[in-house]
């Protein structure tokens, strides 16, 4: 990735140090694992096995941030920031947002 959000250091005593760069999903805080040089247009998913597979990436065409594939899925832009202002506006006011976001996982 150009520019990584951060890097996550994954150790495990049975296997070598790996090291990744990450970005966060705009819309629900997810850290994503980025694959490197591809400015995160491709996500690394680890398996128990100890392999990475390769997922395209995925980006909100609304705020222009990259997104996890759930949120991706939605097909609705909506911010983790602006969620967040809602449900505290909303428990201020007594009352209740709609369902929660079934595809946070």
């Amino acid at each position: 990735m150009r520019r990584p959000l951060g890097q996550i250091m994954i150790v495990d005593p049975d296997r070598p140090l790996v090291e990744r760069d990450t970005t966060l999903c705009c819309h629900c805080g997810k850290i994503l694992l980025v694959k490197p040089g591809t400015a995160a247009t491709v996500y690394l998913i680890p398996t128990p096995d100890g392999r990475w597979l390769e997922e395209p990436g995925a980006s909100c065409w609304h705020c222009l941030q990259p997104v996890c594939l759930p949120c991706h899925d939605l097909g609705v832009c909506r911010p983790l920031e602006r969620w967040l202002t809602e449900t505290e506006a909303a428990a201020r006011a007594g009352t209740r947002l709609g369902p929660v976001r079934a595809a946070r996982r």
